[in-house]
This record gives C-alpha cells, sequence and structure tokens, in this order.
C-alpha cells in the first residue's frame, strides 16, 4: 500500500472510529481483529472491510447482520438483486461473517443510541451503521433492527451544522408530505421520532419496504409519481423574475465565501435572469434528490426516500433533469460538468416542456445545483465537493456567451 492509500484508509478508519464512539458515549472503541472478547458491550464487523467500508454490521448477531444488507434500490439490476440476496442468505448462517476480520469493539460507557432508540421504539434493538464519503452532508445512517433480523426503523444521526439543519428540513418535509401525499401512490417515510440525545440529532424514520422482486427496468422515470410531487401543494404559473425561487437565486451570492466565485456567480445570475426573466413558468415541488438509488418500487407503490432536499415553489422539470442527469454521470467518460449536456432539454418532452421553456429549465436546474454545491463546498469537509462546484460554475459562466 502506497502511503497515501495508507494515509486515506487511516483516515476512513479514524472516521467511522468517532462516528461509533459518538454512538456508545464515553466507551471504548478499538480496531481489532477477529475474535470476540468476553467483556466488550458491542462488536462491529467491517463489511466487506476497513479498507473499502460500506457498513458496520453487529457481530454474533447472524440475521440483523443479514437483514442490514437486504436494501433493494432502483439503482440494482437485476443480477445485483440477486447477488445481494443470495450474500444476505449466507450471512444469515453466519459463516460468512467468520471471514470479517476487520472489526470495532466497543467496551465500557453509558448509555448507547441502541438503548435509546430501545426506548423510543418500545423493543430491543440493535444497529448496523453507514457513513458515506467525506462530504459537506456527511452523517451515520442506522439501520434499526430487532436481534433476529425485523426491521424497526432508519436513523439519521445529526452530528454536525450541517446535518442537523437538512435533519431539521427533512422532518418539515416529511411532516408536510405525510398530511397531503396518498400513500398509495408515492409512499414516504413516517416521522417516529426528531429530537436531541447527548448532543446528537435522531431522525428516526419508518422502514420503507423493499425486496429483490420490486425490479423495473432501470431507464424508466417515474414521470407519473414526479407530476404527482410536483403537484402535491399546488402549481403556480409566473414570470420566473419576482418568483420566490430566483429571489433565493438572487441572494445567493452573498453566502459565497470565496471572493472569485461570489463575483462568477453573480455575473451568471445577472445573465440568466436577462436571458429567461419574462418566461412564465410552472412552479411546484420537488425532492431534490431524486435518483435511482434512493427508490424502489415495491408492490407496485413507489417509495421514494432521502427528503433532506425537498423544496417547494421551483420550476418543473427539476426531479426529472436531475433523475437523468445524475444517472448518466455514473457512467460519462471525464469528470462531471466538464461539458454541457446538450440533450439534457430534450429528456424534458414527457412532461410538456420543449422549446424556449425547456432550454431555461435546464439552465436553471444547473444554476440551483451550483448554488447549493458552492454553498457545501465552503464546510469544513466540503472538499471532495469543490472540484465539481468549480466544474460547474465555469459550465454556465462559459454557456453565458449563447444566451448574451
Amino acid at each position: 500500500m502506497t502511503g497515501r492509500a495508507a494515509s486515506g484508509a487511516a483516515e476512513t478508519r479514524a472516521a467511522w472510529i468517532a462516528a461509533v464512539e459518538e454512538l456508545w458515549p464515553d466507551a471504548a472503541v478499538e480496531a481489532v481483529g477477529r475474535g470476540r472478547s468476553a467483556g466488550a458491550r458491542r462488536e462491529l464487523a467491517f463489511l466487506p472491510d476497513a479498507r473499502h467500508p460500506r457498513l458496520l454490521v453487529p457481530a454474533g448477531l447472524p440475521r440483523a447482520a443479514a437483514a442490514a444488507l437486504r436494501r433493494y434500490s432502483h439503482d440494482l439490476g437485476v443480477r445485483q438483486r440477486a447477488s445481494r440476496g443470495l450474500t444476505a442468505a449466507a450471512v444469515r448462517t453466519g459463516l460468512p461473517e467468520r471471514r470479517l476480520r476487520d472489526r470495532l469493539r466497543v467496551t465500557g460507557g453509558g448509555p448507547s443510541v441502541e438503548d435509546r432508540l430501545a426506548e423510543l421504539l418500545g423493543r430491543r434493538v440493535v444497529v448496523s451503521i453507514g457513513l458515506g464519503s467525506a462530504r459537506a452532508n456527511r452523517k451515520p445512517i442506522l439501520h434499526v433492527l430487532s436481534p433476529r433480523g425485523e426491521p424497526v426503523a432508519f436513523v439519521k444521526v445529526g452530528d454536525t451544522g450541517t446535518a442537523r439543519g437538512l435533519l431539521g428540513g427533512e422532518a418539515a418535509a416529511l411532516a408536510y408530505l405525510g398530511a397531503r401525499l396518498d400513500r398509495a401512490r408515492l409512499h414516504v417515510p413516517e416521522v417516529l421520532h426528531h429530537g436531541t440525545w447527548r448532543g446528537l440529532d435522531l431522525l428516526v424514520l419508518e422502514p420503507l419496504p423493499t425486496s429483490a422482486l420490486g425490479w423495473r427496468p432501470r431507464g424508466r422515470a417515474p414521470v407519473a409519481e414526479m407530476r404527482t410531487l410536483f403537484e402535491v401543494g399546488g402549481v403556480e404559473r409566473a414570470p420566473l423574475r419576482g418568483s420566490a425561487f430566483w429571489d433565493g437565486i438572487a441572494a445567493s451570492p452573498a453566502g459565497i465565501a470565496d471572493e472569485r466565485q461570489r463575483a462568477v456567480f453573480g455575473e451568471v445570475v445577472e445573465g440568466v435572469g436577462k436571458a429567461h426573466g419574462d418566461l412564465p413558468l410552472d412552479f411546484g415541488a420537488w425532492h431534490g434528490d431524486w435518483t435511482p438509488w434512493n427508490m424502489a418500487w415495491h408492490r407496485g407503490v413507489l417509495r421514494l426516500w432521502d427528503w433532506e432536499r425537498f423544496a417547494r415553489g421551483v420550476p418543473d422539470g427539476f426531479d426529472l433533469l436531475h433523475y437523468r442527469l445524475q444517472e448518466a454521470m455514473r457512467t460519462a467518460p471525464g469528470p462531471p460538468y466538464a461539458a454541457w449536456p446538450d440533450g439534457a432539454a430534450a429528456a424534458l418532452a414527457p412532461l410538456g416542456l420543449s422549446g424556449a421553456a425547456a432550454e431555461a429549465t435546464v439552465r436553471l436546474y444547473l444554476l440551483e445545483l451550483c448554488r447549493r454545491y458552492l454553498l457545501a463546498a465552503q464546510e469544513p469537509i466540503g472538499g471532495p465537493l469543490r472540484a465539481d462546484a468549480e466544474r460547474l460554475l465555469s459550465l454556465l459562466h462559459t454557456d453565458l456567451r449563447r444566451i448574451s
């Protein structure tokens, strides 16, 4: 392993240890090899290993560990679903766990997050832990299970100012949607609890059902469900200039700390406003991060999670553009936002958008995404977003020549 790779692996392991220390306050958390200690409160195994961690699963509880793997999104193809199902079935026997050498051992300490969740949910529970990549919105995500592997809840843990703000926004969004959406058409999770524990914000959510059998062609975007969400609070048709959406965009350069980026973004905002300010558009709601990996079909109903970016009063088409463009970037050659997405406007045809309205919607979506990236990249762990933010800002600035 090179020095850089070793350093990266050490940083990754340290981040996971820090997350577990937050969840088991005052406990000793140490990286260990295979072999359970009689004095440990909990032993968590890295899956697949500590160098490439996807999950920490509870060691010694094979049914719970297997259940943590049985999570199927629309992003998974038939082979991936079959592979995950077979892996989960094998883990349930307890045999593969013996090969999971990289572990974290928790010893001592006071009441843990498992104790707190048991109080809230009225039953004994264990958790598997996901952490995600190092970026401004990173937070521990807990899959709450019974020791026998029954899904009980999902928990998002707010351990930074950014994460707490996102959790608060998601809780408010789900409360709003829960009172208005027909869950037989679009199922969003119910909020079971939102509160603070030991300095951490906990957003406890209903576990949405998924299964290996809920497969549909990945290329089929859920346009009807996107329309249902867009219309949930009513639709307003108005010129771009003077809309609440545009007011927010126009005010956002002031929040950008870097002087050069603030000036360039302000120039882009001014140019887009001049080009499209008088254009009438439909404004409604959007999920904010609707991708194939944030949804699943189960028994004919679309189950949709991760509502941290939900907003109202945005132009029609944002969710469909996000779905198509974020999916395409995963397999596209080269870095994201290196070139203008020339076919994006055509992707809006299923919504009845074409011509100037479609072109403007693509530009406004990218402008909103750039605003989001620039602000998030300023956070202490926003480093991984900085290159994307800079490329997207440059792309929009270059595009001004086409519309000026």
